[in-house]
């Protein structure tokens, strides 16, 4: 029997921790044992001392991450279950917050739904001049209400007002300029050039990089963690919609949904 490939892979080395989200088959879409697997990780990483700075990254040449994954998301389909899921992302993107460490994320391919607000969420992100970001929640039904919370602290309000109500999908190019990312690079200087930034982070002042990345959670960023768990709920609530059920499952079919449901 064939093992199973282990969702997110964490390197502890050295004191540069990385973490791999590990599903390329599935462009590094999110399930619940993933965003699980996730959150375990970036916890595990108060529990090392000697930790300098984590690099998030994905395998694969396809995609950073794609979002949840829908058919897990539609098979769950009580309350309960879509409360479960929705909020275990806000408790991921609040746990990369509160990570005591600085959080750089490598970005290649798509970054989408989730996956963008995966990117935003960290402190540094480095992309890929040929990555692509973009919110399709509404093109199937659903809105980014919790993704659109970290990605709201580092765009403009125009900017996201474009991607949340379009859905539209924009380059590197553009993401840099709405503050989405802090640089581009060609694909073949990708891994090189992020290894680069984590070395030049780790090399500070250990305790100073802790205290700068602590000093960051003030009380208005307190407030804006409160908030990702309130629109998890929201977001709870608009999946189980008639709507948001034939935006996924037309999707899944790779067909036009129809909204006269």
């Amino acid at each position: 029997m064939t093992a199973t490939p282990e969702l997110v892979l964490v390197d502890r080395s050295s004191t540069l921790i990385t973490i791999t989200i590990n599903r390329p088959d599935s462009r590094n879409c999110l399930t619940a044992d993933t965003i699980n697997a996730l959150i375990s990780a970036f916890k595990s990483v108060s529990a090392q001392p000697s930790a300098r700075c984590v690099l998030l990254c994905s395998a694969g040449t396809e995609a950073f991450c794609s979002g949840a994954d829908l058919s897990e998301l539609l098979n769950a389909d009580s309350p309960d279950s879509r409360r479960a899921f929705f909020g275990s992302i806000a408790t991921l993107i609040e746990t990369i917050h509160r990570c005591p460490v600085p959080v750089v994320a490598r970005v290649h391919g798509f970054a989408l739904a989730g996956g963008c607000g995966l990117a935003a969420a960290c402190d540094i992100t480095i992309a890929s001049d040929d990555a692509v970001f973009g919110l399709p929640e509404v093109r199937i039904g659903l809105a980014p209400l919790v993704v659109m919370a970290p990605i709201s602290r580092v765009v403009g309000h125009k900017a996201l007002s474009q991607l949340v109500l379009t859905g539209e999908r924009i380059s590197a190019v553009r993401a840099l300029e709405i503050g989405l990312v802090n640089r581009i690079v060609p694909p073949v200087l990708l891994n090189a050039e992020a290894l680069k930034l984590c070395q030049d982070i780790m090399q500070q002042g250990a305790a100073a990089l802790r205290a700068a990345k602590a000093a960051m959670l003030d009380s208005s960023e307190r407030d804006y963690l409160l908030s990702l768990h309130e629109l998890a709920d929201r977001s709870a609530l608009l999946s189980l919609g008639l709507e948001a059920k034939e935006g996924m499952q037309a999707f899944i079919e790779k067909r036009q949904p129809s909204w006269r449901i």
